[in-house]
């Protein structure tokens, strides 16, 4: 009650004091909401600030019952009077008394005045405004530690815990009490698992009941610092889900704590089943998710390493795995290829690895189905890898296409985490979709190879040389780097062809096609031009080095023999033009025609020659002697 309230309540009280003649005294009391009745405010009075009952029995021992007035008034307010004298209230005494109580007490209780209320209604509204805090909650662990903490709100103990069951049945600690300056609570049954602690929580949470204990004594069997303990199931239409234990010093826990911790743990249950389904609505929101980018990846994907990394990402995610891995299989042998990794640390530099050394990836690949493996059962380098990585755990899903497996995804966990059936559907799903995407892409790469590639030399074709060399100039150009085209023509070709027949023909291109191939860089563009014709192209190249790569080709082409279908062997020689970007042609077509004018200028003049454009100066070849020109 603040001043104003009070020093107007005290005059009223003077007031009614003075209008009856109360020389003991006037005091107010109002209903603390559990039948008792607490002193509010007094005037006067000749004794103790006690209570109405007390008062009044004091009054009646004393013989002075006469000179009291008890005045009840609206809003659970009463009013006491009391004259010192022998003559009693009068009827009109009582009736100016009943103006004041009134006065007092309005409609409403006192002005200023709260309602009092009592320790179970305060303890039944916390408990109110616990549910609802709990329920605006939606993970398991925030609402193990929210009940840990709001407990203390209606009850005092030393230490709360949260125990739920886990997907193996047993219980799981999720939450552990702090203090309410953040430190540590006091040791006391920290270890609820084992001794008369652990059979208490194991009979509240398997038996269904409240269970109530006491005189446990610390952790370890000491007895000389008794605790006790109370835990409560946390059920949900009938099923319990975990329990909340609370311990304490002493014998701290009555029934009246059993009856307020069953009531939050039914607000508990509640909470904790709607943060289950938030977390599996969520759940299989990210697993719809993750099977739509896999199926527009595999939808949209040209690349298997691209569609292989999209994979590896979105399973890993969608379970929580520490690492993915994704292998290609060669079903000519035993060999996995290394498409993508996520996670670094997982399979390091290894490309390949044998499936031989591993009978449960042999028995995936053979029989299509998924496995759970044991980290470091097998031997191959990548399992010793995984042993070194302290890996716990391997789940092994195969990719089926529908009518074979083509490879492996492999999620691995450090702390041997498990999948549950819903996850491993999801990542089986994920895993067809990706099958069926690295099918689709290896088609059309079989299809762009069909097209990009000549049948009889295996080099590339006059298709693919065009759209490659049109790359190539662009890229020079934003680069500033030059590169050359070296055109080829075969010496002595036809008459291979008109005496020894096509199919010979055709033998001696391959072997041409394979010398040239292995006589140029890597990095090169060999193609096929046309007939008996090749080209080379070669980016950031100097004219230098492309002078030393083309007199290369010649000499090892003309070095050569070729053995022919019935044994006997052939040699052909080969003339070449070799002209450079910028100087020579800026665009593809100018740079074709300034090599082939230099090839043909190199064949006109006897052949087994290297020409350049614009000049008659021919570059010498240091050759055995040249076949006869074609």
């Amino acid at each position: 009650m603040d001043t104003d309230v009070r020093g107007h309540v005290a005059g009223t009280l003077r007031e009614l004091a003075t209008a009856v003649g109360a020389d003991g005294g006037v005091a107010l009391y109002h209903d603390d909401g559990d039948g008792l009745y607490e002193l509010v405010a007094e005037q006067d009075m000749r004794a103790e600030p006690w209570s109405v009952w007390t008062r009044l029995v004091r009054l009646v021992r004393r013989g002075h019952a006469a000179q009291t007035m008890l005045l009840p008034a609206p809003g659970g307010t009463m009013v006491l009077v009391e004259r010192g004298g022998q003559e009693g209230f009068t009827k009109q005494d009582a009736s100016v008394a009943r103006l004041y109580a009134r006065r007092l007490a309005g409609d409403d209780p006192p002005t200023g005045v709260a309602p009092g209320r009592s320790p179970w209604i305060r303890q039944l509204e916390a408990m109110h405004h616990i549910g609802a805090r709990l329920s605006r909650l939606a993970s398991i662990p925030e609402l193990g530690t929210a009940i840990c903490n709001e407990t203390r709100e209606v009850i005092e103990y030393d230490g709360a815990q949260v125990l739920l069951f886990g997907v193996d049945g047993a219980l799981e600690r999720v939450a552990t009490s702090t203090r309410r300056d953040g430190r540590p609570e006091p040791a006391s049954l920290a270890d609820l698992t084992s001794g008369p602690a652990g059979e208490a929580v194991t009979r509240a949470a398997f038996g269904g009941a409240p269970v109530l204990a006491a005189q446990l004594g610390r952790a370890g069997g000491a007895t000389n610092d008794p605790r006790s303990l109370l835990a409560v199931p946390i059920r949900h239409e009938g099923r319990i889900s975990g329990v909340i234990v609370l311990t304490g010093r002493g014998e701290r826990f009555d029934d009246d704590d059993v009856r307020l911790l069953q009531i939050l743990a039914g607000q508990a249950a509640v909470a904790i089943e709607n943060a289950r389904l938030m977390e599996g609505r969520d759940k299989l929101v990210q697993e719809l998710a993750a099977l739509l980018d896999v199926s527009t990846a595999a939808g949209a994907a040209k690349d298997e390493i691209a569609l292989a990394a999209v994979v590896a990402g979105r399973v890993r995610a969608a379970t929580g795995m520490d690492g993915c891995t994704v292998w290609h299989w060669d079903e000519s042998s035993t060999m996995l290829r290394l498409l993508t990794q996520d996670g670094s640390w997982i399979a390091g530099n290894l490309e390949t690895i044998d499936a031989a050394d591993s009978s449960e990836r042999r028995a995936v690949l053979r029989e299509g189905r998924s496995c759970v493996m044991p980290a470091g059962v097998g031997s191959s380098s990548l399992d010793g890898q995984l042993r070194k990585r302290g890996v716990q755990g391997i789940v092994l899903l195969p990719l089926n296409t529908g009518t074979r497996t083509i490879g492996l995804i492999e999620l691995y966990a450090l702390d041997g985490r498990r999948l549950d059936e819903s996850e491993m559907q999801t990542c089986q799903a994920m895993a067809s979709l990706a099958a069926t995407g690295l099918e689709r892409v290896r088609l059309f790469q079989q299809l762009q190879n069909a097209a990009d590639i000549d049948l009889v030399t295996g080099l590339n074709n006059h298709r693919y040389l065009q759209e490659r060399l049109r790359q190539e100039v662009a890229r020079s150009a934003r680069s500033h780097a030059t590169m050359a085209v070296l055109m080829l023509d075969l010496d002595g070709f036809k008459p291979v062809n008109d005496r020894h027949g096509h199919s010979n023909g055709d033998r001696v291109l391959h072997n041409v096609a394979a010398i040239v191939r292995a006589a140029v860089r890597t990095s090169d563009v060999v193609a096929r031009y046309g007939g008996d014709e090749f080209v080379v192209v070669m980016p950031d190249t100097s004219e230098e080095q492309a002078e030393v790569v083309a007199r290369r080709v010649v000499s090892t082409v003309r070095g050569a023999e070729h053995e022919l279908g019935n044994h006997t062997t052939v040699s052909v020689g080969v003339s070449a033009g070799l002209a450079m970007y910028p100087g020579d042609g800026r665009n593809p077509a100018r740079l074709l025609a300034a090599a082939d004018a230099a090839m043909y200028a190199a064949k006109r003049s006897g052949g087994g020659q290297l020409e350049r454009p614009g000049t008659r100066e021919l570059v010498a070849v240091e050759v055995a002697p040249a076949a006869a020109v074609s």
